[in-house]
């Protein structure tokens, strides 16, 4: 009997314990609680109802029909047009974060390694692209690339002859390159500013030449802040529209140019949903496994 009576003390004990910490364990939630909020209404909701209505009909006079269907979902995996689409705008984003990869490393470690003059000026010289309008930046890049742009009367003037450099995916890649590039040059800077240059030495004192000391001290702790950059490119570049409707002509169509074409231009706001609804799965799929398999090729367990 007092064995059952001490065994329900404990009990209780351990509950009002567990209580008392549960609510601490609150406490320390509760400064997220606006973010969490804020994402939930803004972000959450949005993604969900879009989801939602792209189970409906399209109709002309009312927008959405209220009649299910999966006939938005059949046409966009099943058609080859828009699966040629789909293809087209994964082959664009992977060329243009390898391309922001090969030059923002390079320009990040520079950044990173030089003087601290220098740096300030090379820090400048980044984010001033950043300081004027994406519009403004592609529209100079018109200016470069049209018939009659500076490099084509360069061209005429020395060599007689002119280039088709607008229109089509060269231009559009390179206008996507020269948009997004700081996102990769930023991350990689603040990475290998980071690392403490004692690690280096260290490793060089071991026996370790140049590039040996580079590849497994910076460059493996700087692979985050590249991982960061190139998602960010990555996932940017998947949702592109602005870009390939200035720069690129009518072959260079991206699924987000085709979702803004669909909501937009044609009301057609179920369909737009359902490309939007691939195009978010598609991307999320792709950034996880490549976040996956730079992490199990490089041996990194957890990153902070």
């Amino acid at each position: 009997m007092i064995g059952a009576i001490t065994d329900t003390a404990n009990e209780l004990s351990t509950r009002l314990a567990g209580s008392e910490s549960l609510g601490e364990r609150l406490e320390d939630y509760l400064p997220a609680i606006p973010t969490a909020a804020y994402l939930l209404l803004f972000l959450i909701v949005p993604i969900l109802y879009a989801v939602y209505i792209s189970f409906f009909k399209f109709s002309p006079t009312r927008i959405i029909e209220w009649t299910f269907t999966l006939t938005h979902y059949e046409k966009l995996l099943f058609d080859s047009f828009y699966r040629g689409l789909l293809w087209y705008t994964v082959k664009l984003s992977f060329i243009v974060s390898a391309v922001c990869i090969v030059v923002g490393y390079p320009v990040g470690y520079f950044i990173a390694r030089t003087t601290p003059m220098r740096r300030q000026i090379a820090l400048f010289a980044v984010f001033l692209p950043l300081m004027v309008g994406t519009v403004v930046r592609i529209y100079g890049w018109i200016v470069l690339f049209s018939t009659n742009g500076i490099i084509n009367s360069f061209l005429q003037a020395v060599l007689g002859t002119k280039l088709q450099l607008l229109g089509n995916t060269l231009s559009v890649t390179i206008g996507l390159v020269g948009v997004y590039l700081p996102l990769v040059v930023l991350p990689v800077y603040s990475s290998i500013e980071d690392i403490p240059d004692s690690l280096v030495m260290a490793a060089r004192n071991l026996g370790a030449n140049r590039l040996e000391a580079f590849f497994k001290i910076t460059f493996r702790l700087s692979l985050p802040g590249l991982v960061t950059g190139t998602i960010f490119v990555f996932v940017l570049t998947m949702n592109s529209i602005v870009t390939p409707d200035l720069l690129g002509g009518r072959t260079d169509l991206t699924m987000g140019l085709l979702i803004y074409d669909q909501a937009i231009s044609g009301g057609n706001w179920p369909f737009a949903s359902a490309i939007g609804t691939v195009l978010t799965l598609t991307t999320t799929a792709l950034v996880y496994i490549y976040f996956k398999v730079i992490r199990d090729r490089m041996g990194v367990q957890e990153w902070d």
